[in-house]
C-alpha cells in the first residue's frame, strides 16, 4: 500500500468523526465531533435568545411602571381639584360674611357728631378699688434668700458624705450619664487633685465589667482562586466585619472540609457567600458535583447562617461542551438553592466579554476582578439591609 492510499484512508476516518452541522436558527455551519442533535443551535443564538427574553421582561416592567405613573397622576389631579374647590367655597363664604358685616354696620342708626363731643375718660367707680401690696418685693427677696441658703446646706451635706476631701470639686452623677463618662470624670478629678484614692461610685465598676458591646454581623466570602484581588472592594465598607477567604485550586469538597475552621468565631447569624465549582466541572461528572453541593449544604445548615451561592463563571478557553455543562449546573444550583432555602446569584451574562479574563482563559483579569468584587459588594449590601 502506498503513502497516498494511507493518507486517503486517514482523511475518510476524520470525515467520519468530524461532521459539518448547520445551526437551526442562524443557518451558519460548524464542524463538530460526532452526530449532533436534529435541532442544533449555536452558542451565539442561545445568547441572543436569552437577551430577547430579558428585553421582553424589561419592556413589561416599563409598561407597568408607565401605567402606575398615569394612575398616580390622575389621583393627584383629582385631589388637587377637590382641594381647589374647597378653598374657593371657603373664600366665597368669607366674602359673603364680610359683606354682610359691612352692610350691618352701614345700616345702623345715624349719630349726630359736633366739634365739642369728645371721648371722656372712664373713671373707676367707687366700688372698683385697686389693691396693691407695697411689701411684695421684700417678701420675694426673702424667699429667694431662703431658697439659696437651703441649696447651700444641701450641697454642704453632700460634700460631707462624699469621700472627696476638702478643696475638691464634686462631680454630680445624673441617671443619664454613661458608665464610661462617669469613669473618665472620676479619673480626671483624681489626676487634678494628685491623690491616688479611688473615687469611683459604688456599683459603677460592676456595670462597666458586665456591659456587653453589640457586634455587627460577620460576612465571609469563601471560594477558589477566582476571588483573588477582590478583598478591597468587598471589605471597604466594613473591614472589621468582612473577610475574603481565597483557596486556590479548591473544589467543593475542600470548602466543605475547611468551612467549620474558617467560620470559627463568626458570631450569630453570619452572612456566607460561596463561589466554588469551577474546578469541579473540569474533572467530575454532573452527578458527582450535585452530590458535593448537597453535602456542603448539610454542613452549612449546621452553622445557622444566611447562605448565598455565587454562580459558576464561563471558561473561555474550553469548548462548547464545557460551557453547556456549566450552564446545566447553574440551572440545577438555582433550583436546589430555592428548595433548600439558600440564595443564588448568577454572573453568566455579566462575564461574556473575553477581555474580562486573563490570557489563560480561566482566571479573571484586573477588569474582571474589579467587576466581580463590585457585584459581590452590592450583593452584601442588599443582603444586610
Amino acid at each position: 500500500m502506498t503513502d497516498s492510499e494511507v493518507a486517503v484512508g486517514v482523511t475518510h476516518v476524520a470525515d467520519d468523526t468530524m461532521k459539518m452541522t448547520g445551526c437551526g436558527s442562524c443557518g451558519m455551519y460548524m464542524i463538530l465531533e460526532g452526530a449532533p442533535g436534529k435541532s442544533f443551535v449555536c452558542m451565539k443564538c442561545r445568547l441572543i435568545e436569552l437577551m430577547e427574553e430579558k428585553i421582553r421582561g424589561l419592556e413589561m416592567q416599563v409598561e407597568s411602571l408607565v401605567e402606575f405613573r398615569k394612575g398616580f397622576e390622575q389621583i393627584m389631579e383629582q385631589r388637587h381639584e377637590v382641594s381647589e374647590g374647597k378653598s374657593s367655597d371657603l373664600q366665597m363664604e368669607a366674602g359673603l360674611g364680610n359683606s354682610e358685616g359691612r352692610l350691618g354696620e352701614e345700616s345702623g342708626q345715624w349719630k349726630h357728631v359736633t366739634k365739642r363731643t369728645r371721648q371722656r375718660k372712664r373713671r373707676a367707680s367707687e366700688g372698683e378699688i385697686e389693691l396693691q401690696n407695697r411689701f411684695a418685693e421684700l417678701e420675694n427677696e426673702e424667699g429667694a434668700q431662703q431658697v439659696v441658703t437651703e441649696g447651700d446646706r444641701a450641697r454642704k451635706k453632700r460634700r460631707a458624705v462624699s469621700p472627696i476631701g476638702k478643696g475638691e470639686e464634686l462631680m454630680e452623677i445624673t441617671p443619664n450619664m454613661s458608665p464610661r463618662r462617669i469613669q473618665d470624670g472620676l479619673k480626671r478629678i483624681t489626676r487634678e487633685n494628685g491623690n491616688g484614692k479611688n473615687l469611683q461610685p459604688e456599683g459603677t465598676g460592676d456595670r462597666l465589667e458586665n456591659s456587653t458591646v453589640t457586634r455587627k454581623r460577620q460576612v465571609y466570602v469563601i471560594g477558589d482562586s477566582l476571588l483573588r484581588r477582590i478583598d478591597r472592594p468587598v471589605t471597604r465598607a466594613d473591614p472589621e466585619n468582612r473577610r475574603v477567604c481565597c483557596l486556590p485550586g479548591a473544589k467543593i469538597r475542600d470548602v466543605d472540609l475547611r468551612l467549620k475552621r474558617i467560620l470559627k468565631g463568626a458570631g450569630k447569624n453570619p452572612l456566607i457567600i460561596l463561589h466554588v465549582g469551577t474546578n469541579d466541572t473540569a474533572r467530575f461528572s454532573l452527578e458527582s458535583i450535585k452530590g458535593d453541593y448537597v453535602r456542603l449544604g448539610r454542613t452549612l445548615k449546621e452553622t445557622e447562617a444566611q447562605v448565598i451561592f455565587s454562580g459558576i463563571l464561563p471558561v473561555p478557553r474550553e469548548g462548547q461542551q464545557r460551557c453547556d455543562k456549566i450552564m446545566t449546573i447553574n440551572r440545577w444550583l438555582r433550583q436546589w438553592c430555592y428548595k433548600e432555602g439558600f440564595g443564588m446569584y448568577g454572573h453568566w451574562e455579566a462575564f461574556m466579554d473575553r477581555g474580562q479574563f486573563s490570557r489563560d482563559g480561566l482566571h479573571l483579569s484586573r477588569e474582571g476582578n474589579r467587576l466581580l468584587g463590585w457585584r459581590l459588594a452590592q450583593l452584601i449590601k442588599r443582603a444586610l439591609n
